[in-house]
């Protein structure tokens, strides 16, 4: 009976399904969307409701897919981080699930800059205190509904709150605890001073336990729900970030995930913790025991070219018809010069200080001459600036970076993956297959039922193909010039 391993990803607006077999082929895929709700605004909250209804339903559309007598032989997950889905004593959620983007808990965080500081949160949890994550959604359920929060036995997470349902097990992984604010990083281990301040206990947490290990096997409940076969084994999976890492091979120092979105984020390997939180990026325990990952986002840079497209289509159009607009967009990009015949661009909505919201960006040097494809192009050289612009604050913090593995839209470019290794002077190395966070998950799942001895194994056995990009050394000059004066204009505010 082959032997299939089911990666998850469960992301914050959709779930996808991916079923390899053990030589890392893609056999049947599913996915689907599902909503966010934002009562105020700052606010932004999800049904836990719809969160399990969509896991069950595309666990059974991509087992429809298989064929006869192909074995599931594990589950694991990949998981959007720092969700709250407060529970009851039988796994009831008594209040919607607060999402990681959600910004009600600023007077919660200023209490806890009150009485930690910054730099103890910073350096004890990895992350910088903000008031978007778990230790303050959940003071924020104690000051503000504590009859909620008097009924709720159980602070779960997205990880845990869908393998509970599964398993009937709770369980919390390292590289998720390590987002909640709840977590110390360098034990590994719920934190009495941060769950004090939280005004919870040690036990209404799940335990946490490593990367990789079998947690509990699906109930006759769940497998009810989803199709999958009663006592299949559920592996502890991953933040989405880090599942993307393993997917991806990003497991030694030098090597750095460059995930390409909405935001673009980085996630590096730095050497040590130390190492780590000296490069003011986000800490924390990798998926695999004993290296560290750090964190470092762009914010929504990755919507300029959105724009660009919305704002060049008709319309009419279809929206059947948007990848093929953006293919054409695309190529018209790849048509056009190194340096956009001198035309700059500053992202809207990020760059290398992290910011999301909406900001000024600006296009520098446009003349009549400029068509659509200078202008794609530009918009593609300026995020590659600020990652630029990021990665040299990176390494001057003492994080080394030889190589980018680039997944995501962008990766999907003709022109953008050539475009980064040569503004940034590194290898960049693209994934042929984007999904690298369910396939992180599947190569986890794999090491949990001892199919692969470890990660390495695990990879080495489903890596997906991939091209390497070296930079080009005619256009690395060149942008080397046309970076600083980017530099330059950035300095005088143009944005």
């Amino acid at each position: 009976m082959p032997e299939r391993l089911l990666g998850l990803d469960v992301g914050t607006t959709a779930i996808k399904g991916i079923i390899f077999d053990l030589c890392g082929n893609i056999l049947a895929s599913a996915s689907q969307p599902y909503g966010l709700l934002t009562p105020q605004p700052g606010w932004v909250e999800q049904s836990p409701d719809d969160l399990r209804k969509t896991v069950a339903q595309v666990i059974r559309a991509v087992l429809e897919r298989l064929k006869p007598g192909d074995h599931i032989a594990a589950v694991s997950l990949s998981a959007q981080g720092g969700t709250t889905i407060p529970v009851d004593a039988d796994g009831h959620p008594t209040y919607h699930a607060i999402s990681w983007m959600d910004q009600r808990g600023s007077a919660q965080a200023e209490c806890v800059r009150t009485l930690l500081g910054d730099e103890f949160v910073r350096t004890v949890t990895g992350w910088p205190l903000q008031s978007a994550l778990p230790l303050q959604h959940i003071a924020w359920l104690r000051d503000t509904l504590p009859d909620c929060f008097a009924r709720s036995r159980y602070f779960l997470f997205v990880n845990d709150f869908i393998g509970y349902w599964l398993t009937g097990e709770r369980c919390m992984d390292p590289t998720n605890a390590g987002i909640t604010q709840l977590m110390n990083i360098a034990t590994g281990d719920w934190d009495e001073r941060l769950l004090e301040v939280a005004g919870i206990r040690r036990d209404q947490l799940s335990p946490i336990r490593p990367c990789g290990v079998v947690i509990g096997h699906v109930t006759a409940a769940a497998s009810a729900a989803t199709g999958l076969v009663q006592g299949t084994p559920l592996v502890n999976g991953a933040h989405d970030q880090y599942c993307a890492a393993v997917g991806a091979g990003v497991v030694q120092p030098g090597q750095v995930l460059l995930s390409c979105g909405t935001a673009w984020v980085l996630l590096a390997v730095p050497e040590t913790m130390e190492a780590g939180l000296a490069s003011g990026m986000a800490v924390g325990r990798h998926a695999i025991e004993g290296r560290w990952g750090a964190i470092r986002s762009l914010g929504g840079v990755g919507r300029s070219l959105e724009w660009l497209l919305d704002i060049l289509s008709d319309e009419c159009s279809a929206p059947q018809d948007r990848d093929e607009r953006l293919r054409s967009l695309d190529q018209a990009a790849a048509r056009s010069t190194a340096g956009a015949d001198g035309l700059l661009f500053y992202p809207l909505a990020g760059g290398h200080t992290a910011t999301y919201g909406p900001t000024r960006g600006a296009f520098i040097g446009l003349t009549l001459t400029h068509g659509r494809g200078d202008l794609a192009r530009a918009i593609m050289e300026g995020i590659a600036f600020e990652l630029k612009w990021a990665v040299e604050e990176i390494q001057m913090a003492g994080v080394y970076v030889s190589e980018l593995k680039m997944v995501g839209g962008a990766a999907k470019s003709v022109i953008w993956p050539r475009i980064v290794a040569d503004i940034v002077d590194t290898r960049v190395t693209v994934l042929a297959s984007g999904e690298a966070a369910s396939r992180g998950a599947a190569i986890l799942a794999g090491v949990g039922v001892g199919l692969f001895p470890d990660i390495a194994a695990g990879f080495a056995a489903l890596k997906a193909p991939e091209e390497a990009l070296l930079p080009d050394e005619t256009n690395a000059a060149r942008y080397a010039e046309i970076f600083a004066a980017y530099r330059r204009g950035a300095r005088c505010e143009v944005v």
